[in-house]
């Protein structure tokens, strides 16, 4: 039997991702206050910081440009890797250039 956190939470991140999808194919950033709105996590900003990781670890485990590297935070300043790397203007570059699928 399927657990329906684990149910929902599936479905965020695919809603997530393709909002992701949606903003490298127009080659944008995206704040962390209008993806958390359009991904219907407002006020869950905890939960949204835990799904981009997971995010960035399916890019990372599949060898994929770092989908949330374009995700900046409500003042612009550039939030989407780690704070190993603060600001990385190239993985912005590579996301935008990738031809991404749709949900993995």
């Amino acid at each position: 039997m399927t657990n329906l956190a684990t149910v929902e939470s599936t479905n965020c991140d695919y809603k997530l991702w393709d909002i992701l999808i949606e903003s490298a194919k127009e080659r944008t950033t995206i704040r962390y206050s209008k993806l958390a709105k359009q991904a219907g996590l407002e006020g869950s900003q905890d939960e949204l910081r835990t799904l981009l990781q997971r995010i960035r670890m399916y890019c990372t485990e599949h060898e994929l440009p770092t989908l949330s590297a374009i995700v900046v935070d409500d003042v612009g300043k550039y939030a989407g890797l780690s704070s190993s790397l603060p600001n990385a203007p190239w993985e912005r570059a590579r996301v935008f250039d990738y031809q991404w699928p749709l949900s993995p």
